[in-house]
């Protein structure tokens, strides 16, 4: 075994440690990014639904209102046949031409309020679409994202006590130093590479070379200083 192995295979398992701690804080999150969809889809689902619900509404109101205008321009009438004078009839009439012209302006209203119901139809039609798309995709997707996270732990409890056995073989001496710098410095171990440190792409001295190559203590590079090894 060379001078740098049980670090080296240390670094392994703690950056497949530091992944998978990554991807456990990760998947909570894209959770609640895809329940964050699914809640704006039905937002607007809900919104289209209350805009159809007006319109509806606002045409039964007019409805309801040229219904009673008419009931009351027939009642009119009836009372008109039983009056006596002229004036009276002219006066009564007027009244009854007043309740038609309200009656053709509701009517118009109305009309307007109908056009705008086949529109909003199809927004609810299109928003209830996207909300079954995403309720969909998104069981798949959070089936999906869970049993990951099962994986997740389980294999970090595996990496976990397997690191135990790992460090155990790094001399205590190597294990301190190393435990100090991979707390800032991810990868800690990185390999010389014709005297240029692939950690910070730095060129070093002729002495941390020399050192280096010696492969009999750890040399730390002298700009990030991060451990340099060679194969």
């Amino acid at each position: 075994m060379s001078f740098m192995e049980p670090l080296l295979a240390l670094q392994e398992v703690d950056t497949q440690i530091y992944e998978l701690q990554n991807e456990l804080r990760d998947i909570p999150l894209r959770k609640q990014q895809e329940t964050s969809r699914l809640q704006d889809a039905q937002e607007r689902l809900s919104a289209a639904q209350a805009e159809l619900m007006a319109f509806q509404t606002r045409v039964a109101d007019f409805e309801l209102q040229v219904k009673a205008i008419r009931e009351n321009v027939a009642k009119l009438r009836q009372q008109q046949m039983s009056l006596k004078t002229n004036r009276e009839f002219r006066a009564m009439e007027s009244e009854i031409n007043n309740n038609l012209h309200e009656i053709e302006i509701l009517e118009g209203q109305q009309i307007t309020a109908m056009d705008a119901v086949p529109p909003a139809q199809e927004r609810v039609e299109a928003a209830q679409e996207r909300v079954n798309t995403e309720t969909s995709g998104m069981e798949q997707y959070l089936n999906e994202l869970d049993s990951r996270l099962d994986d997740v732990k389980a294999r970090l409890a595996q990496l976990e006590q397997e690191r135990v056995e790992v460090a155990n073989r790094v001399p205590p001496a190597h294990l301190r130093r190393y435990e100090r710098l991979r707390v800032a410095r991810r990868p800690t171990v990185v390999l010389l590479n014709d005297g240029v440190c692939s950690g910070c792409h730095l060129q070093q001295t002729a002495a941390t070379r020399h050192m280096v190559l010696r492969k009999n203590a750890l040399v730390n590079c002298e700009s990030c200083g991060r451990l340099l090894y060679v194969p």
